[in-house]
């Protein structure tokens, strides 16, 4: 942003810091394609061309956005590492290119760079399920399509096919996410496909699993004609040796050393991931139904007391994996919904915030009470109640909100969340269920036995 500023600066200078970042790239590529700027027909592929098209103003705005890195780096195991890895896949890409005469070097920069979409997209998206890939790559030996299949039911690279199709990226972008598996229709296609393989494969092989150029060095590439071409080993080397020089300073100022992009040294962040959200997996989930079922059978013994028994739900839920949890009750009138009692750390505050009007209820308050519907929200994946009053007030990162309904009639709702993203949240919704029927119950023998 500040070499834009700068009136000394040229398009040059400009250009060669868009090209260090995946994500800035991506957006100065969609938007010069666009039909608000491209309006000729014909893909651009050069970032130098598309900045003179969208001019420094409209490429400063495009570089404010780029903070969603920041944003998400420290919820996935190895986000900027995998950024660092997608920018040596594109200088290895051009310098590929050049070797064997490829006629637009810069194109197959960004082929380079965007190979690894799919797998940046997960990584932000999805941080606990790239972290579980991560971990089976690392500790099962498999191939980074069998891990994704394992725990996405599909592979990220057609995430990254997809999303570059509907962003309107060219065709020899998205052919080349495509890697060999769908043929191209040129030879220049070819080629450039082949380069970006090639340049990913050696990427990884050297940054992410610590071999050798040994284990590349003996396959072959397209050239411009579509004919196989081999690239000795001094001149890899060499092309290996410049791409570490060229990059050194991106990794100074992400902070991130050479060796931190190993495979090993990922895993080890996603293990601490993965144990973070470890939580409504299947012997937590027995042991909180084994305990309500308990709780509800306490409800017709003599000394019964309302109190104790919705304070011990609230106590077992929050053992469950809950961080909070809270049992509200709605007024007299209906018009409003109030916490009454609650589990967890900082209760008072707790339950002075859960105070939500009903009449003009509003995203899962207004689910849950007015519709009468269970709602079960992690935010990491579920964005569509983050403008609630409840999220403001509560700010949970995963929650659970049931309404208790009483002889036909909504008598309050049983409520608790997590400050931690909880994919699995859904494991819990039969066990929070039927504590939500024990409260049920025990307003209703309360309720007849104060009518009594």
């Amino acid at each position: 942003m500040v070499r834009s500023l700068d009136l000394e600066c040229s398009s040059r200078d400009l250009v060669r810091i868009i090209l260090k970042d995946v994500g800035l790239a991506s957006q100065i590529l969609r938007v010069a394609n666009s039909a608000t700027y491209n309006r000729s027909g014909r893909a651009i592929m050069s970032i130098a061309h598309a900045v003179v098209m969208l001019g420094w103003d409209r490429v400063r705005n495009l570089v404010s956005t780029v903070r969603f890195i920041e944003h998400f780096a420290n919820r996935s195991a190895g986000l900027r590492e995998l950024m660092l890895l997608s920018v040596l896949s594109a200088v290895h890409s051009r310098d590929l290119a050049e070797e064997i005469g490829y006629p637009s070097p810069e194109e197959a920069y960004l082929c380079g760079l965007f190979r690894n979409l799919g797998e940046v997209l997960i990584a932000c998206h999805y941080p606990v399920e790239y972290a579980m890939i991560l971990l089976a790559m690392h500790t099962d030996r498999i191939p980074h399509r069998a891990a994704c299949l394992r725990f996405l039911d599909f592979p990220w690279d057609e995430v990254g096919c997809e999303v570059a199709a509907r962003w309107n990226m060219p065709a020899r972008i998205r052919l080349s996410l495509a890697g060999t598996e769908i043929p191209a229709r040129s030879a220049l296609d070819r080629s450039v496909a082949s380069i970006t393989e090639y340049a990913r494969d050696l990427t990884h092989a050297l940054y992410r699993e610590g071999a050798g150029i040994d284990a590349v060095h003996l396959r072959c590439l397209l050239d411009a004609d579509a004919q196989q071409t081999l690239i000795s080993v001094r001149d890899l080397c060499r092309i290996v040796d410049s791409g570490m020089s060229e990059t050194r300073q991106t990794f100074s100022a992400l902070g991130v050393p050479a060796n931190q992009l190993r495979l090993d040294k990922q895993a080890l962040r996603a293990q601490d991931i993965v144990d973070q959200v470890r939580v409504f997996d299947a012997p937590h989930v027995a042991a909180l139904e084994h305990t309500v079922n308990d709780a509800i059978r306490s409800i017709n013994r003599p000394g019964f007391e309302l109190t104790s028994f919705v304070t011990g739900l609230l106590d077992v839920l929050k053992a469950a994996g809950f961080d909070r949890a809270v049992f509200g009750l709605m007024n007299e009138d209906h018009s409003a919904v109030r916490g009454r009692l609650a589990s967890g750390e900082g209760v008072d505050d707790l339950l002075t915030r859960f105070v939500f009007s009903v009449d003009r209820a509003e995203g899962p308050i207004r689910t849950a009470l007015q519709r009468r519907s269970d709602v079960l929200v992690d935010r990491g994946r579920d964005d569509r109640y983050d403008a609630s009053e409840l999220i403001r007030r509560l700010a949970p990162s995963a929650f659970a909100l049931f309404p208790i309904v009483v002889d036909g009639q909504v008598a309050g709702c049983l409520y608790a969340d997590r400050r931690r993203p909880s994919p699995n949240i859904e494991n819990v919704r039969l066990g929070f269920g039927r504590a939500r029927d024990a409260l049920a119950a025990a307003l209703r023998k309360m309720a007849q036995r104060n009518s009594a």
